[in-house]
């Protein structure tokens, strides 16, 4: 490529701006350097621009933009960078996200590319970040702030986590594939230009066209026009002499290296990119001693190229609101800088008071400002996206999607495992869930979901979960609700209602139903019995074994009661309760200690509606199952592969299920052999690498 030789440059500091330069020739043909003069104008050769695109990561920020312009976008990326898609689409309704994601992921497989595709609203990704230490960049709601500029630091934290060396930043809505290209080996000649590891390269369009009645190509957009005029205000005041060498205070078009872009702080919104410029000039323009010796060794170098492709998108009908809207920021950050002088600060607030920005006797509003990215550790980032998200598999790289496949598994099958907690995970006596351990990280080592199907009440199993650290759907007092997170599932599902950071699939009758059909039985019947629901906790602890804490939490019912019988009632008496039971509509399995009584609950037909779940999610499933008694026949009938576990006599309960594989071993031990005996083994023998 041709583009032309050295042009003027402004030195503020350890800051060189260097005019803008144009692009005289796209194909220059060939030559034996990277950078030959060659009289009015410099060639960069192919061989240095592509070895900058292989460093490069393109960060793409999306809205709701018309697909057929962000998939013509996708294909103006040189093939040679990464793609780094962030997307703020809507989800409601037509969700634009899905398609975006679908977009992606078939052009990666067609083209052998590299990209992720994340959310910027997605619960795991926020996490992330929080993570890494970064909290500024979420709300009060704890998600990623709504924005562009947020966007843009989403796609720089995964671009350092990627380990390049430059990012750019390319806009959704450019109708032209080949400016898009363009655009890119732009960012790559300014940096085979620059002098500097701490560069950045901002684009100044050749025609911005409108359509006005026809096509008409104006030179610069109105907002560019009124800011670069007070920008280089700004910079004339530090000197003796008047400047206007900057041309690109709003260029959305720009690219930087990783060393000066995680040194900056960034403003949000529409001042993003004007903001890029003063924070510069702030840290580094000599206003302040500057104590980075990469700066003071090597300097920064703002590079400015004019493209020969125009920048063609599609005009809002709302311009005059937008220019507004963009005017304002733009200009309060040069006009709230520490560096700014009185002269200018007076020349903006009358550009906003004469163009209606803002009324006469209004202050400038403050832009919100976000502090460097160098702040966030990048390894608990990594770390912490590698737990939330899964990926899913494309030809030459991987793509993360705000819904996400939360846990990749090569090979036709994804693995899902479905397991008791009590006298399975749990020990039959002491509780104690020590020896399963090992069978825990093995499964989340494999990324396996482990789905935690008991008689446990929701209280009781969030502090299992906690303590194991689980954080996939759970099943709760034996079938009557299924607990899935938020965004857990890439797909839409029908859900009953919301609770705290979960979606409810409801399954049984509420417990005040249950309880007052219970009483019909003790009326009917003449077995004594107890229920958890009539005890107070002291009394609960002492008749089960539970602590205090963990007798409370057992209390805490909304499916299902917990009946206690007296060892000493003989077979007879004890199939006169389940009978007057039926006799009420209510479902009772004898657990071990306990009956568990419900109305609708159902675990086989709660695992049923999550393996549905996960199909939908994975395409293909494997599913196994780990229980150890009679109320876990309905679970282990409909997986794959169930497994049972001895109890604490060393015996497996009798029980009735085609293909079931027992093991050798008590509970919380035998949990952790068939999580080694028989899910591993099934790898292997599938041949799946792990």
């Amino acid at each position: 490529m041709r583009i032309e030789n050295l042009s003027a440059v402004e030195h503020l500091g350890s800051v060189r701006i260097h005019d803008v330069r144009r692009l005289l020739e796209l194909d220059s043909g060939s030559s034996r350097s990277a950078v030959v003069g060659a009289g009015q104008a410099q060639i960069i050769e192919h061989e240095a621009i592509e070895a900058i695109e292989k460093k490069m990561a393109i960060v793409i920020p999306v809205k709701d933009e018309e697909l057929k312009v962000f998939e013509g976008v996708l294909s103006g990326i040189p093939h040679n960078c990464q793609i780094i898609v962030v997307s703020n689409s809507q989800r409601s309704g037509i969700d634009y996200f899905k398609s975006e994601l679908d977009i992606l992921e078939r052009f990666c497989q067609s083209t052998g590319r590299r990209a992720i595709i994340v959310h910027q609203r997605d619960p795991f990704l926020a996490r992330a970040v929080e993570c890494s230490g970064y909290s500024e960049l979420l709300d009060d709601d704890g998600y990623i702030r709504s924005g562009k500029s947020e966007g843009m630091l989403v796609g720089l934290l995964l671009c350092a986590m990627l380990e390049k060396e430059y990012v750019g930043f390319i806009d959704a809505d450019n109708f032209v594939p080949g400016a898009v290209w363009e655009y890119v080996k732009h960012y790559a000649i300014g940096f085979v230009l620059a002098q500097s590891p701490l560069s950045m390269v901002r684009i100044l369009w050749h025609y911005k066209p409108k359509m006005i009645g026809e096509l008409y190509f104006k030179k610069w957009g109105r907002v560019s026009e009124v800011t670069n005029r007070y920008m280089n205000h700004f910079i004339s005041t530090k000197g003796r002499f008047e400047t206007g060498v900057v041309k690109t205070s709003n260029a959305g078009e720009h690219a930087m290296s990783l060393n000066l872009a995680m040194r900056l702080p960034y403003a949000t919104g529409y001042a993003v990119e004007t903001q890029e410029l003063i924070s510069v000039l702030e840290q580094f323009g000599g206003a302040v001693p500057v104590a980075d010796n990469l700066v003071t060794q090597n300097g920064v170098d703002i590079i400015q190229t004019e493209t020969i492709n125009p920048h063609l998108h599609e005009e809002r009908n709302d311009n005059e609101h937008l220019f507004q809207g963009m005017l304002v920021p733009s200009l309060a950050v040069i006009y709230h800088s520490q560096l700014c002088e009185d002269s200018t600060r007076k020349l903006i607030l009358n550009q906003l008071v004469e163009s209606e920005c803002i009324a006469q006797d209004q202050e400038v509003p403050h832009v919100h400002l976000l502090p460097p990215p160098q702040k966030a550790d990048i390894k608990l980032f990594a770390e912490a996206l590698e737990t939330q998200f899964g990926d899913i598999a494309l030809p030459g790289g991987w793509l993360l999607g705000e819904k996400p496949s939360r846990y990749k598994q090569p090979g036709n099958a994804q693995k899902v495992l479905f397991s008791d907690i009590d006298g399975t995970i749990l020990h039959p006596q002491s509780y104690t869930y020590a020896p399963a351990l090992q069978g825990i990280r093995n499964l989340q080592e494999r990324r396996i979901p482990l789905v935690l199907c008991s008689a446990k009440t929701l209280a009781e199993q969030e502090a299992l979960r906690r303590e194991l650290d689980i954080k996939d759907p759970f099943i709760v007092e034996s079938g009557g609700a299924i607990y899935i997170p938020k965004d857990y599932f890439r797909f839409p599902f029908s859900f009953n209602k919301t609770q705290d950071e979960y979606q409810v699939i409801e399954l049984g009758a509420p417990f005040a139903e249950i309880k007052q059909r219970l009483q019909l039985v003790a009326q009917s019947c003449s077995v004594p019995f107890s229920t958890f629901g009539n005890m107070d906790v002291d009394e609960l602890a002492q008749r089960t074994g539970l602590t205090l804490q963990q007798a409370r939490l057992a209390r805490e019912r909304c499916y299902s009661e917990t009946l206690i019988v007296d060892e000493q009632i003989n077979g007879r008496l004890m199939k006169s309760l389940q009978d007057a039971m039926m006799k009420e509509g209510l479902h009772s399995v004898f657990g071990g200690r306990f009956f568990e009584v419900g109305l609708g609950s159902d675990k086989g037909k709660a695992v049923k509606i999550l393996c549905e779940l996960f199909k939908l999610n994975f395409n293909s499933i494997s599913t196994f199952a780990i229980g150890n008694g009679l109320n876990d026949v309905s679970m282990l009938q409909v997986c794959d592969h169930p497994m049972l576990v001895q109890e604490i006599d060393k015996r497996w309960t009798k029980v009735k299920v085609k293909d079931l594989v027992r093991i050798k071993d008590v509970g919380p031990q035998g949990f952790s052999r068939a999580v080694e005996e028989e899910i591993i083994k099934f790898e292997a023998v599938a041949g799946i690498n792990t």
